[in-house]
């Protein structure tokens, strides 16, 4: 009886301690990692970004191909040789990425302390900032449509087809208007929507 009793004892011991073991509460989880800062740093602002990547760049595609009235006469330009197509297709390269430091998260939309550049026509930067803010996906849109329209002109150009290199130029000017619209010059609505053509280059010049 006392070897039932002392077996009794170990097995009643040994339920109790793993009954206190499995009662023991779970180890706290461990915090979620704290995610990495971004490796870049915005410098320009999305005007200076505008003003010093996107807008010359895209000049030498538009221009690339056109025709100048000089006293009533026609002058046709367009890229006459590997060079000249080289540097087109430098600009066409650099839009399409710069398209890439539009997207980039945490810029500013002007430099601090700058107001519009058009009062009365062109937002002023706070509110240009609030629409992008209330619709970020819209603005990363636009971005990338600018990118896309650039490809055709990339395939004109290694292709060296100035008539398919005229003809894109349309297109990016379209897609370079219709994110005016919504995010710089909303009040004009559609009036801003026509694309360049023509009869829209200054004077003397036609594309």
């Amino acid at each position: 009886m006392a070897y039932f009793r002392s077996a009794t004892h170990v097995f009643l011991w040994g339920a109790i301690s793993l009954f206190i073991a499995c009662s023991k509460p779970a180890p706290p989880a461990a915090a979620a990692p704290t995610p990495a800062a971004p490796p870049y740093h915005p410098v320009a602002s999305i005007r200076e970004v505008m003003n010093s990547v996107i807008d010359p760049n895209v000049d030498v595609v538009w221009n690339a191909v056109k025709t100048d009235i000089d006293h009533g006469k026609q002058i046709e330009h367009a890229p006459a040789n590997d060079d000249e197509w080289a540097m087109v297709r430098h600009s066409a390269m650099t839009v399409s990425e710069g398209a890439n430091l539009l997207m980039m998260p945490g810029r500013n939309v002007a430099p601090p302390g700058a107001g519009s550049l058009s009062p009365g026509i062109e937002l002023a930067p706070d509110q240009v900032r609030a629409l992008i803010d209330k619709s970020p996906s819209g603005w990363n849109q636009f971005a990338r449509a600018l990118q896309d329209s650039l490809q055709p002109a990339l395939d004109a150009i290694d292709k060296k087809d100035k008539q398919a290199l005229f003809e894109a130029g349309d297109k990016i000017d379209e897609v370079c208007e219709s994110c005016h619209q919504v995010f710089w010059y909303p009040q004009q609505g559609t009036e801003a929507a026509a694309p360049k053509t023509a009869s829209a280059a200054p004077s003397g010049t036609a594309r």
